[in-house]
């Protein structure tokens, strides 16, 4: 199994011909005219393999980003949290798999569960919608687990007591100001979430793209590698430029 760290939370599956794409966002811009990518996409998106499945985690427009959407075909699997479905309808995709929490489903060759994330939703002019954030568990060769957006008050042992996690994708930006971690986790949140999960491997993301909060823009890998070393786990956390690729 090859995963692509593209940027910011978009990462990229590969197993045995079959391709996921987590939060596709390849806009420099959020919603057209919010923040500006600070650091230029590393990936030519036409590059990356043609994706059998796309999960989108939540409705914030780092992670739901309709231009990028709708680069794939529209026949293109989409799944989304259950309260998503109409907001992803309407950027014309044809085929939107709506899943609830510890819901499963076979898409493409993959199985894929939603499960509990600690977030938050709403964007305009969708300000009605609720409850529509989400994490994934992916099976195929390996079993990976995508949190999107989420604080460390989650469900992780439960995701953990579940499913034997050999890579966990977990975001480790937009942490300060401190309130923010009640719904970001920070790089020492995410050990803990890592060890709660008891996943094999840990793979940071939601950085190094968007200035989104008030932490140093090359804070969080910096810190996220301190905090590793200190516990005793850097060789199971795999703190990769964007862009890089690594093999499970």
């Amino acid at each position: 199994m090859r995963i692509t760290f593209v940027a910011h939370a978009t990462v990229v599956v590969e197993d045995d011909g079959a391709t996921a794409v987590f939060d596709p966002n390849y806009s420099k811009r959020l919603a057209y005219v919010f923040n500006k990518r600070k650091v230029p996409l590393p990936t030519d998106p036409g590059s990356l393999p043609k994706p059998d499945a796309v999960l989108v985690s939540h409705d914030h427009y780092d992670h739901l980003d309709a231009p990028s959407i709708k680069r794939y075909d529209r026949w293109t699997p989409v799944v989304v949290p259950r309260n998503l479905r109409t907001v992803v309808g309407l950027m014309g995709r044809r085929e939107v798999h709506p899943l609830e929490w510890w819901q499963g489903e076979r898409v493409g060759d993959f199985e894929v569960t939603a499960v509990p994330a600690f977030h938050f939703s709403g964007r305009p002019p969708w300000f009605f919608v609720r409850n529509a954030y989400q994490g994934y568990i992916l099976q195929g060769s390996k079993t990976v687990y995508f949190a999107g957006d989420t604080g460390l008050n989650n469900q992780f042992r439960e995701i953990g007591d579940r499913f034997d996690i050999d890579l966990a994708v977990l975001p480790i930006g937009a942490y300060n100001p401190p309130s923010f971690r009640y719904h970001h986790v920070s790089p020492e949140d995410a050990l803990e979430a890592m060890s709660r999960l008891r996943a094999k491997h840990l793979l940071p993301v939601h950085y190094g793209a968007f200035d989104l909060s008030w932490e140093p823009f090359e804070e969080p890998p910096v810190r996220m590698a301190k905090a590793a070393a200190e516990r005793g786990v850097a060789d199971r956390v795999h703190i990769v430029p964007p862009g890089t690729t690594i093999e499970l």
